[in-house]
């Protein structure tokens, strides 16, 4: 697998931390994350016993929930599909070892590592933040901790996760989007400093 020597950040040219102390919310990309889409039949024993003896913990079989095992984070995308994110430069190996864990079982797994990338969203005003560019409810007691969703955030598609009561979200954001997505956070943000 071709490895650049130089990667650059979407968010290379934005400052997330810049006025946010005042803020009350806390930007932080967290770049350069394993993606490793997979595919296959959650009704067939040997897929999700394979899987789980490689992950060390089972998939995300209800709708719109994650898992954390480990460093590696397991996301419920459809009935037949996960998306795995793993520490920088450890999803080739974890690519390899699933391929070999499913052979003969019908399955696909897409390193998408290069077209996403993680944002963190901390902080007393983090869920009104969300709130003011999403149409989903992220109250506490329709969006807790282990529960993710796909939906638009001012206009750009993305994948929110409830990681703590803090409240902690993160959003995993198309590579393409990621700059509108850090400016548009840093222009929405601007309110709470008042």
């Amino acid at each position: 697998m071709f490895e650049p020597e130089h990667r650059e950040s979407p968010l290379l040219q934005i400052d997330l931390s810049r006025r946010l102390t005042a803020a009350g919310v806390r930007l932080q990309e967290i770049p350069f994350q394993g993606h490793l889409n997979l595919r296959g039949r959650p009704d067939n024993p040997a897929f999700l016993s394979a899987v789980a003896r490689v992950l060390g913990a089972e998939l995300p079989l209800q709708a719109n929930t994650f898992v954390v095992t480990g460093v590696v984070k397991i996301y419920w995308l459809g009935p037949d599909e996960w998306l795995i994110v793993t520490p920088p430069g450890q999803q080739a190996a974890l690519a390899a070892t699933l391929g070999e864990a499913l052979q003969g079982v019908f399955s696909s797994i897409t390193d998408v590592s290069s077209g996403q990338t993680l944002i963190g969203i901390t902080g007393i005003h983090a869920r009104a933040l969300l709130e003011k560019g999403c149409p989903i409810d992220f109250h506490p007691r329709v969006f807790a901790p282990g529960d993710c969703v796909q939906t638009h955030l001012a206009k750009a598609a993305v994948l929110i996760s409830a990681v703590d009561d803090a409240p902690g979200y993160e959003l995993i954001v198309r590579r393409s989007f990621a700059d509108y997505l850090g400016l548009w956070l840093l222009d929405a943000i601007a309110e709470f400093s008042v």
